[in-house]
């Protein structure tokens, strides 16, 4: 018997199969379509995010300040602030007008919600992935490294494009909508400016975490870039108050752009030029670093050796608490010197007011409850509100590592130990709310060291910074109950969903005159002021509530379900 060898038909009929320009570029038709059709979430919440936050604030202020008067009295009252209190959002530049004032207010916090997306994005796009072998296939196609880190840095860079070009686009009709006096009105060009600053600050602050995450891991990656922007952020903004802080503020890309303020029509490109090089330089290192190493490939930033229980090696739980501690630990670092520095900063904001008796009247009337020149009321103020946000996104990240032994088809070789469904579930979270608590120490000890260099007290504000772990452990609830009872891939999104919209909920509903039952949605406005003493039981319960409540749901709900 014969057989003719040759090469095989390629294909129905003997024709190769194509792919449509639709798929190469949204789909499964490349790997740059794969990862934006897999980052689509992510794009949405931030976009979202951005947009909303404009809009409200624009509202907002053409609401609380709709005549020429109310905005001299409002710009007297800003100029009046010390420096130290100004500095901690921006530069006050036109501050009449509708652009200045939120420039001023809410400008640099559109660069942090740019720059943490950008942070996690570009830390775990290869790191997470290589380490657990995902990309072996598909570096073992005729595809190349190279070609497989491109394509996936090109399509966060489309995402990040795409999301400040919607930013613009509602800059530029929200001010155009809301303007209430001469000057409130933006043109285009003062629009895009501020999307361009965005989309450099988020992409700047990425491009640390992409050159380092082949080098260290991930969590080292990210926890390095996120100290950079956080880090950059406030010495930024004290530079001008503080000396001490003019060299390591000469390191920040937020004073490099100080003067560029599109929104209040001041304008300094050329500002823009170091941190577009600083892009490309960093992100070429990244690509070079993923071409050249092994896959998976990475020295860890040393640290003191823990001792064995932390490895991993004991049991479920210990394994999950394990995976979660390098995160926790790069995210409480980050929560200890952001709280060291805005407490350490109380002392000086305090000693600037007692030479200015109409400033101290005007915050005592704003800030009615608690003394705002203490460490506790300034952190109240400056640090907590912040905190609930970055908590929860490193809580949702931790549900993210609980959930990957499914997602990552790891759960079929647990289970076929003697380990139950439900025990997975319940040992593995209680190891992310270990991590938790392990953040939540971090930042209370940073609480700690900044009260206590201001000479104040101490205790009050330490212990009121539990509350941040406990919103984190609610948040992680939400996301440990979504994955049992439906799919572990939405566990680490609806937890990251839930924080983004209570925040959204608790920074909207104020200024768009919302009703009170849907401010009260928001788990925050439920947790009181607990920097100053002031406990909300029922907020603390909640946060129990959902925490407890949501793990032993999600260890039902896995019980229940097929295991994907």
């Amino acid at each position: 018997m014969a057989v003719e060898a040759g090469r095989p038909p390629l294909g129905p009929l003997g024709r190769t199969a194509t792919v449509s320009p639709w798929s190469r570029f949204y789909g499964f038709g490349s790997i740059y379509a794969k990862t934006i059709r897999d980052s689509r979430m992510a794009f949405l919440i931030v976009a979202g995010l951005m947009g909303g936050m404009m809009l409200a604030g624009a509202y907002a202020i053409a609401s609380a300040y709709p005549t020429p008067a109310s905005r001299v009295d409002m710009a007297n009252f800003v100029n009046s602030m010390p420096e130290a209190f100004k500095g901690l959002t921006n530069n006050p530049v036109n501050i009449g007008t509708l652009g200045g004032y939120l420039s001023w207010k809410y400008g640099p916090f559109f660069g942090m919600i740019a720059g943490l997306w950008s942070i996690m994005a570009l830390s775990g796009t290869l790191a997470s992935e290589a380490n657990r072998g995902s990309l072996d296939m598909v570096a073992a196609a005729p595809f190349g490294k190279r070609r497989i880190a491109l394509e996936k840095l090109a399509a966060h860079v489309t995402g990040m494009v795409a999301a400040c070009a919607f930013l613009a686009i509602v800059t530029y009709a929200g001010t155009q909508g809301f303007a209430t006096v001469p000057g409130d009105a933006l043109p285009v060009e003062a629009a895009v400016g501020f999307a361009l600053w965005v989309a450099l600050i988020g992409l700047v602050s990425g491009s640390v975490a992409w050159a380092l995450a082949p080098f260290v891991g991930r969590a080292s990656a990210a926890g390095v870039a996120g100290a950079f922007l956080l880090g950059g952020y406030a010495v930024s903004g004290y530079s001008a108050s503080v000396p001490a802080l003019q060299i390591p503020a000469d390191f920040s890309w937020f004073h490099w752009t100080a003067s560029h303020l599109p929104l209040a029509a001041q304008y300094d490109w050329l500002s823009l030029v170091p941190v577009a090089i600083v892009v490309v330089v960093l992100f070429a290192v990244g690509v070079w670093a993923f071409d050249r190493r092994d896959l998976g490939s990475t020295s860890a930033i040393p640290v003191p050796a823990m001792p064995g229980a932390l490895l991993g090696v004991r049991g479920p739980t210990g394994r999950s608490f394990g995976e979660r501690l390098p995160q926790a630990l790069a995210w409480g670092l980050g929560l200890a010197a952001f709280a060291a520095l805005i407490a350490a900063s109380s002392k000086s904001f305090a000693d600037t007011l007692t030479n200015s008796p109409d400033t101290t009247k005007l915050l005592t009337t704003v800030f009615k409850g608690y003394d705002i020149t203490s460490g506790g009321g300034f952190l109240q103020l400056l640090y907590a509100y912040i905190g609930y946000v970055v908590a929860g996104l490193a809580a949702a990240g931790f549900v993210s590592g609980w959930a990957s032994d499914e997602n990552g088809h790891r759960l079929e070789l647990l289970l076929a130990s003697p380990l139950g469904r439900a025990r997975w579930a319940i040992a593995g979270g209680i190891g992310v709310f270990g991590a938790i608590v392990v953040m939540t120490g971090l930042a209370m000890l940073g609480v700690a060291v900044g009260v206590a260099s201001a000479s104040g007290d101490v205790l009050t504000p330490v212990a009121g910074g539990l509350i941040i772990g406990l919103y984190a452990a609610a948040a992680a609830g939400v996301g440990f109950a979504v994955g049992g009872l439906f799919r572990n891939t939405m566990a680490g999104e609806i937890a990251a969903t839930f924080v983004i919209a209570t925040f959204l909920i608790d920074f909207l509903a104020p200024p768009l005159n919302l009703p009170d039952w849907f401010h009260q949605l928001a788990l925050t406005s439920h947790l009181g002021q607990t920097m100053v003493g002031n406990w909300d039981p029922a907020g603390v319960v909640a946060c129990l509530v959902l925490a407890v409540g949501g793990l032993m749901l999600g260890a039902w709900g896995m019980r229940r379900r097929d295991v994907d």
